[in-house]
């Protein structure tokens, strides 16, 4: 029974394993299916992947076309890549016939072993078809299909011609794939020319291109980190041609001496930005993990279509406004001159634009000039066959405007005269740069503007909810994407987050900040920061300071950054920051490593001299009851404004050095000059100063004491100080000092002793003890005040010597250590508002000192106005975070969307502050210095508006409400101008800052000349607002803003932002200072031209508002939760 049954199964097995046999034969010789032809591959091979714009239609470029594939017959392929390719990939591959059963079974040993997998044993036949024929998913299935074609593929084709499929079609970047591409593209050779560490290094980045690919990195530390992964994976490849016998010891040494020079070489043609910010995104690890997840193994031959985030519209005009605008400002800093552009634009290798339409920017030569003024006609011939144009007067009008302000100043007017005068840089056969304003149409000639091919550079951007909708890097629109790459000192783009921080810290929009010439002193150093304009304010509000971009004040802000928290708070902040003592496996960090941190890695010391400082300010801050009871608060703002000297006479013997040094220069400059006075001026008084002249007030008060009541008095007894200091008058307000002879204070008169004696002696004993007490020491605080400064100071001072020096609860009163404070939460909340960039925390901070991207500007102030941030990196430093802002979704040709980019936001800002940081913002349009938006940025007209209807006239009158903030940098070396541009309410009568469009422009020369000719000088509102104003119009234009907003109900009541009810209350304030007035006023919102700040707190029975504040740090709004974002 047994028998039968054994005989039976194994007759059945002989059976099935015939028809498997057959079938296996049909499936692999006879009819393998027509993906096996030759045409078939070839087609594969040939793919493109096509890119759209965000409407998903309309064509913005192809990658892996026919310009960036160079194919490579095998007998083209060095033997060198050929020996590498084996060895790093599959040894056996000339043994095994597709599958390499030896190989499945080491990979699985070693993947056991490891308890992950390590090593892969798909043979490259295997990988072949994987990357030819795609696979659906990842299942067993799948994977036995996948063997099948491996089979298939043996079977018709040779090894070589395998090889040579898999050379051909390997991802190399967002561009290209293959082993031709791959020779140009990392060392600019042909194939044949590539040495053994080449081929290494080829072979062995096939899996993992963007790891060891230098070019795609954006910073010099990711540079270093790519060469160094392709360094440890050349070895890798050479150790195992040296294992299996490919190459010998010397040859391995030698390829490893060597090393890799790359040279980046061009394939194809260059890509527009937009395209090539797609090309990095989808070289991008964490876009290409994304794919992988759906079964792309290889975008290279997966005919994908990429669905970006730019507005088509939005990005032409975008680039058309820059280009004008850089055009416009590089005749206003170099002039127009005919042999200069000339010559400029025969050593170009630019071509401009390659269509004739509207906005186009083209190189065009002239053909003839005819007429004067208005009859002026300038026939010009474009390049690459594109046509003829006329330039009219018109058309030169923006370059002779220019041109004037160039050779004259800022202010001057163009006359008709200066349009002829203009006419002599002109000639037939000239080369010129010109702008398509119109393109003809039934027999109508194309008119176009002049423009100058510009030296300066500059770039503009559009983010909605993080996504990039328009960029523009420069004039080229290829090569370097300065929008997104290029790092530039912002200038005053960082006061705002300077105030945003001090909301978040307990200020409030309203508080007064000093705003006189001073100077702080930060870890032994002075800091003397100077107004870019001369202010009559000498207290401003913290709103104002961003009207007026005020520098002294928006420092001193920063300086006193951490002045309204309460301890807890501020051992809080310390501890979010890194300042206070961690905790380390559930243990706080000992004394002596917390102690040794804070002094050598952030420069805080404490010594006898810093904990005297300390206890000073501490004295001060304990006395203001004392003063407020005794009603001498006057006094008080005196003394708290007081420095505590120290180190004062070393910052002074620095000071007149370099005074006598430029004095003797023969380039000395008397600004230079001025500056170095004013500075030892500032440096006169302080405590320790004032506490130093008292024993010699005593003396002379003893010695004037003496006198008293003789009837013949020895005035030689009032001996000179030793300081010379003696007793002055203020003959108006009848006030005493005791200094040195003023130099500059008026109405002070030294005191006439005999007149002051006979006064002393008709007072009683309290009396003359209550003058005493009052006559001020160096003309600024009393000697009773002093007196009872130094007490508490003693006392103070002694509770801090019980105290470990570096303790937390000591710190906490070192002003160094609460500035660092300060400026650490400054730095750890922009970087949580999208600033990837390093950030110095140092008090020039919100002058821009610190270099950022636009794209980071831009993205700060989105987060600045709507309290979120999106991102769209998945955690890692090279993730491509922010090229990935380019991609809205990835979908295969089918039409099955493989990739998403939903995005992560979070919250940084809460509603609260970002409601007084939108109105400080708001107000900087209308009364500060981005007010001339106003004069360019108009609704524009609707159908209805063209037929004249009343309501849409006065539509077109409206003011937009624009939020904003110039930044002018350093001696003029960069003009920036961001802002925001909200978006029309449900109700169609309001603007609502949700969903609105966050933009940035910046202009400036690529090695940081300083934009400056006589009297112009380029600022942000001058270089950098014209651009960004023009692309607001294009945005209200493009998104209809006029056809959704109700013209009727908008004639009566005006076009405001509608902010959520917090209770919020609009106060009204003086035009120039922005202090609240008195008694307290409130503004209705709808009242733009009326000063006012938008902020929290509450009316005082006295007519006086109590500024509300509040504590709310970034990270007490909770987790940075992974909400997605709607596309």
């Amino acid at each position: 029974m047994l028998k039968k049954i054994f005989l039976t199964l194994f007759f059945l097995s002989f059976i099935v394993l015939g028809c498997g046999g057959i079938w296996l034969y049909r499936a692999i010789v006879v009819e393998p299916g027509s993906e096996l032809s030759p045409e078939y591959i070839e087609k594969i091979l040939g793919r493109e992947s096509q890119v759209y714009y965000s409407d998903g239609v309309t064509k913005l470029g192809v990658f892996f076309d026919t310009a960036h594939r160079q194919y490579v017959r095998y007998s083209e392929i060095p033997s060198d890549f050929i020996n590498a390719l084996v060895a790093a990939e599959d040894k056996r591959y000339f043994e095994h016939f597709g599958f390499d059963l030896l190989g499945i079974l080491r990979a699985m040993v070693a993947n056991f072993r490891a308890g992950r997998v390590v090593q892969g044993g798909s043979t490259l036949t295997q990988q072949t078809a994987k990357n030819l024929f795609k696979r659906k998913e990842r299942s067993y299935q799948e994977k036995l299909k996948e063997l099948l074609l491996a089979l298939r593929l043996e079977y018709h084709y040779s090894k070589e011609k395998i090889l040579e499929f898999y050379a051909n079609q390997f991802y190399v970047s967002g561009i290209g794939h293959g082993l031709g591409v791959a020779a140009r593209y990392y060392f600019d050779k042909k194939p044949s020319q590539l040495t053994l560490a080449e081929c290494a290094f080829i072979a062995g980045s096939v899996k993992r291109p963007s790891a060891y690919n230098p070019f795609i990195q954006k910073t010099p530390e990711g540079v270093e980190k790519a060469k160094a992964r392709g360094r440890i994976r050349l070895r890798y490849v050479l150790g195992k041609m040296r294992e299996t016998g490919r190459i010998d010891t010397r040859a391995y040494n030698k390829a490893l001496a060597g090393g890799l020079s790359f040279r980046h070489g061009r394939v194809g043609f260059s890509l527009d930005y937009p395209m090539e910010l797609v090309r990095e995104a989808v070289s991008s690890p964490a876009l290409q993990a994304a794919l992988y997840a759906k079964n792309i193994d290889n975008i290279a031959t997966a005919g994908v279509r990429v669905i970006t985030t730019v507005d088509k519209a939005l990005q032409e005009k975008t680039l058309a406004a820059l280009r004008g605008e850089l055009s416009r400002l590089d005749v206003r800093l170099r002039g127009y001159s005919r042999e200069a552009v000339q010559d400029e634009l025969s050593g170009l290798d630019y071509t401009g634009d390659d269509k004739l339409k509207k906005g186009a920017f083209l190189f065009a030569t002239i053909t003839a000039i005819q007429g004067k003024a208005e009859d002026l006609q300038i026939e010009v011939a474009f390049d690459k066959n594109l046509g003829t144009a006329i330039i009219d007067a018109e058309g030169l009008s923006r370059m002779v405007l220019a041109s004037v302000r160039y050779a004259k100043n800022r202010w001057a007017k163009a006359t008709p005269r200066d349009l002829n005068a203009f006419l002599k840089e002109l000639k037939v056969g000239d080369r010129v740069w010109t702008s398509v304003k119109s393109v003809g149409r039934a027999g109508a000639a194309t008119r176009c503007a002049l423009e100058k091919y510009p030296l300066i550079q500059g770039g503009a951007l559009v983010l909605q909810q993080g996504r990039i909708r328009s960029v523009a890097g420069g004039s080229e629109n290829r090569f370097l994407n300065r929008a997104i790459y290029s790092p530039r000192t912002m200038g005053s783009v960082f006061k705002p987050p300077v105030y945003t921080a001090a909301l978040q810290l307990g200020w409030n929009s309203t508080d007064l900040l000093n705003n006189e010439r001073c100077f702080f002193v930060y870890q032994g150093q002075p800091y003397f920061p100077r107004p870019d304009h001369q202010s009559p304010h000498s207290r401003v509000s913290m709103s104002w300071a961003g009207v007026h971009s005020e520098n002294v004040a928006s420092i001193w802000l920063l300086a006193h950054l951490c002045d309204k928290l309460s301890a807890p708070q501020f051992r809080e902040v310390a501890e979010h920051v890194g300042l206070a003592p961690r905790r380390i496996d559930g243990e706080r960090e000992p004394y002596s490593v917390y102690s040794a941190r804070i002094r050598d890695r952030y420069g805080i010391l404490v010594n006898r001299d810093v904990l005297r400082e300390a206890a000073f300010y501490q004295a001060v801050s304990t006395l203001e009851t004392d003063f407020i009871f005794e009603d001498r608060m006057e006094e008080y703002k005196r003394l708290r404004e007081l420095h505590y000297g120290q180190n004062f006479a070393l910052f002074k013997e620095k000071i007149k050095g370099l005074l006598a040094k430029e004095k003797r220069s023969a380039q000395a400059q008397q600004a230079r000059i001025n500056e170095y006075q004013l500075r030892l001026s500032l440096l006169q008084d302080s405590y320790l100063l004032e506490q130093g002249l008292l024993p010699e007030f005593k003396v002379l008060k003893q010695q004037i004491e003496g006198l008293v009541g003789d009837p013949f008095p020895d005035l030689r007894r009032i001996t000179p100080s030793a300081s010379g200091c003696s007793l002055y008058v203020n003959t108006i307000s009848n006030t005493f000092s005791f200094q040195r002879r003023p130099s500059h204070q008026e109405n002070m008169v030294p005191v006439n002793y005999p007149g002051l004696l006979s006064w002393l002696e008709r007072m009683q004993p309290e009396g003359r003890q209550r003058f005493w007490q009052g006559v001020r020491i160096n003309n600024n605080l009393s000697a009773a005040t002093l007196e009872l400064v130094r007490g508490q100071l003693e006392h103070e001072y002694e509770k801090l010597l019980k105290a470990q020096p570096y303790a937390f609860d000591t710190l906490a009163k070192i002003p160094d250590f609460r500035l660092t404070v300060g400026l650490f939460y400054l730095r750890a909340l922009c970087q949580e508002l999208g600033v990837n960039s390093k950030l110095e925390p140092v008090l020039s901070f919100p002058l821009g000192s610190n270099v950022v991207t636009l794209l980071e500007a831009v993205r700060l102030y989105e987060g600045l106005v709507t309290g979120e941030v999106t991102s769209f990196s998945a955690g890692t430093e090279d993730e491509g975070g922010d090229v990935l802002a380019i991609i809205d979704r990835i979908e295969s040709a089918d039409g099955r969307v493989l990739y998403q980019n939903t995005g992560n936001r979070k919250i940084v800002v809460d509603k609260k502050t970002r409601l007084a940081v939108g109105s400080i913002l708001e107000n900087i349009m209308k009364f500060g210095t981005g007010r001339r938006a106003k004069q360019i940025v108009h609704l524009p007209a609707t159908e209805d508006a063209v037929k004249a209807e009343e309501g849409e006239e006065e539509l077109l009158t409206l003011e937009v409400p624009l939020l904003g903030k110039t930044g002018t940098a350093n001696n003029y070396t960069n003009a920036a101008f961001i802002g925001y541009l909200p978006q029309i309410g449900a109700d169609g009568i309001s603007m609502t800052l949700e969903d609105g469009f966050a933009i940035g422009t910046y202009v400036g020369f690529d090695d940081n000349t300083s934009m400056r000719r006589n009297s112009s000088h380029i600022t942000g509102a001058a270089g950098a607002l014209p651009t960004w104003a023009a692309i607001v119009n294009v945005l209200l234009d493009g998104q209809g803003y006029s056809e959704r907003l109700d013209p009727v109900d908008l004639s009566f009541y005006g076009l405001s932002i509608k902010r959520s009810v917090l209770g919020q209350i609009n106060v009204g304030v003086d035009a120039g200072s922005g202090v609240v007035t008195q008694p307290l006023q409130m503004v209705d919102e709808l009242s733009r031209g009326v000063p006012s700040i938008m902020t929290f707190g509450k009316k005082s029975l006295s007519g006086l508002l109590i500024p509300e504040r509040s504590f709310s740090p970034f990270w007490r709004l909770g987790p940075a939760e992974k909400n997605p974002v709607q596309p």
